[in-house]
């Protein structure tokens, strides 16, 4: 009998990937792991490795996971979005495809003060895995894709302009401007592959400066969609206006 779990009564973990079938493994086997998270959604952003068969076949071993393919490569924003549309719950868990070094705890801890209430948003933030990670999360916390976010704070994120790499400075424009509670979570010994790994060293090299353009991009954007706000809707209040690092 097929079970059929309510809107908001759990914890959705959502991993976008493209041609992430070197490490995806090895990220679904942590969080499999975790038995506070109810359900797992990977959307194959267009990969032609084989992303979609490690999946498949993660998923004969945890009912919990499940496939959504993407015809072609439509960009991280979009595959996170998609993923957060099939959700049934309302606590969403935000996760790269390309993570090293992370364990249960580090999940457990970020998911922690979110489902707790304590915030709208945590995010994970590496530490001494590899130090150009770590420096990059030190000085630029808003570049982390591992999060985990009460969905239903998130439901008039702007997302016109929203492709690529501009979904977490997306998210932490919409937590700032909203006034939503923020923790940041140490993940001690936690990294990701980094670009060239994966890519010739131009085609790395060439990844950060779009990056960076769709960031600037999607910021410009937004700025200039919260000056045409009516002034009433800019000064709203929400429930919850701190800043919070977790060791």
């Amino acid at each position: 009998m097929e079970q059929v779990m309510e809107s908001g009564s759990g914890i959705t973990a959502v991993i976008p990937a493209y041609n992430e079938a070197g490490t995806i493994r090895s990220v679904l086997a942590v969080l499999q792991d975790v038995d506070t998270v109810n359900q797992i959604i990977v959307v194959n952003d267009g990969s032609v490795d084989g992303t979609g068969s490690a999946v498949k076949q993660a998923a004969t071993r945890d009912e919990r996971l499940s496939l959504v393919t993407l015809p072609w490569n439509q960009g991280k924003g979009k595959a996170l979005l998609t993923g957060a549309k099939a959700s049934s719950h309302d606590i969403l868990l935000f996760l790269d495809a390309d993570l090293k070094g992370i364990r249960p705890s580090h999940i457990q801890k970020l998911i922690q003060p979110v489902q707790q209430k304590q915030c709208g948003m945590s995010v994970g933030l590496f530490a001494d895995g590899h130090w150009t990670t770590s420096l990059t999360h030190h000085l630029f916390p808003f570049l982390s894709g591992q999060r985990c976010l009460n969905w239903p704070l998130f439901q008039d994120l702007y997302r016109e302009k929203i492709n690529g790499w501009s979904i977490e400075t997306a998210l932490s424009l919409h937590a700032h401007v909203k006034k939503l509670g923020v923790d940041y979570v140490m993940w001690p010994g936690a990294t990701h592959a980094l670009r060239p790994e994966k890519r010739a060293t131009l085609a790395g090299y060439w990844s950060h400066v779009k990056m960076w353009w769709e960031i600037g991009c999607y910021t410009y954007q937004f700025l200039i969609h919260q000056a045409r706000m009516p002034e009433n809707d800019q000064q709203k209040s929400k429930q919850l206006s701190h800043l919070t690092i977790i060791k």
